[in-house]
């Protein structure tokens, strides 16, 4: 949920950070908004606040406070409203991969052309493409997937909803933390089409698997995925149906859960996906064939039993 909240007086932000926030504003950013985003803590939500583009020295300030004691991201993508997914998105102003591991930072070191901007993230590193003319984000996230898979960079932070930690914050994953800084800015502008050009064609975004199908009069199977799944994880899917996958270390909300149960939930990071049995079976480690089926129904009624107490749902 987005809030509105004092920020304590804090220095001058270094010049980096504004500029970093001026690239992903775009040069024409009269209307647009900013997203940053931060977690107060481990199993926490997301928190949620949204900047005029045009005041990037108030946002540099928030990130730096919020970045004493908290993981801060920024959205990649200009927002048009106050909303976190993609149909708040009309335009991209630059192009992006994610590299975390040691042969996709090498990887990115021999590219050409090389990123205007490199963020180093605590673990790997944030490269970005600034574009002289924005493209649709169906455009970015093309061609951000060409650029992962020609790299071997992660293939689930090319979305046009993608957040990014910025520069100046510290990767509170670690102990002590690790700080998040800009290694590379040239302030260079590109043609998306010519940063991609001769890469091989990126396969298309895997599809969700169809959730596993039991009786179809179980009425465990009738419960809203986010019932479910907040119930068995006690955590808070956000407004726009996301989630840190429990599944794998998951620092930007990559579990999407769907509004009915026929289409169940998904994550795009781990890519385990399905129905409410599939989730109790990933989250407890129990078999969904046979004998264990009926322990894996008996302690999926109990649990929800206990969760939901007072409401109807499994009435």
């Amino acid at each position: 949920m987005s809030t509105v909240q004092r920020r304590p007086p804090v220095d001058a932000p270094p010049l980096d950070l504004e500029r970093y926030l001026g690239v992903l504003a775009g040069p024409a950013p009269a209307g647009q908004l900013l997203e940053l985003r931060f977690r107060r803590g481990p199993g926490q939500p997301m928190r949620q606040r949204f900047y005029d583009a045009t005041w990037r020295r108030a946002l540099a300030k928030a990130i730096l406070s919020l970045a004493e004691r908290h993981d801060v991201y920024v959205a990649v993508l200009p927002r048009e409203r106050r909303a976190g997914d993609k149909t708040a998105i009309q335009r991209a102003w630059t192009l992006w991969a994610d590299c975390d591991e040691p042969a996709s930072v090498a990887a990115l070191e021999r590219f050409k052309p090389a990123p205007a901007i490199v963020v180093h993230s605590g673990h790997g590193r944030h490269a970005y493409w600034p574009l002289a003319q924005p493209v649709a984000p169906a455009h970015a996230e093309q061609a951000n997937r060409r650029l992962a898979r020609a790299l071997g960079a992660d293939p689930a932070s090319c979305d046009a909803s993608r957040i990014l930690r910025p520069p100046g914050t510290r990767n509170q994953k670690y102990s002590p933390p690790r700080a998040v800084e800009l290694a590379r800015f040239t302030g260079e502008a590109f043609v998306a089409d010519d940063v991609v050009r001769g890469l091989p064609t990126a396969p298309g975004r895997p599809r969700r698997p169809a959730p596993t199908r039991t009786r179809c009069d179980d009425r465990l199977l009738e419960l809203p995925p986010v019932v479910y799944v907040e119930a068995l994880t006690d955590l808070a899917v956000t407004r726009d149906g996301k989630l840190c996958c429990p599944f794998h270390e998951d620092s930007t909300p990559s579990l999407h859960v769907y509004e009915t149960p026929a289409d169940g939930w998904f994550c795009f990071g781990c890519r385990r996906g399905g129905s409410i049995f599939d989730f109790a079976a990933e989250l407890w480690g129990m078999n969904l064939r046979g004998p264990g089926f009926v322990d894996l129904r008996r302690r999926l009624e109990a649990e929800l039993r206990s969760s939901l107490e007072g409401r109807d749902s499994l009435a």
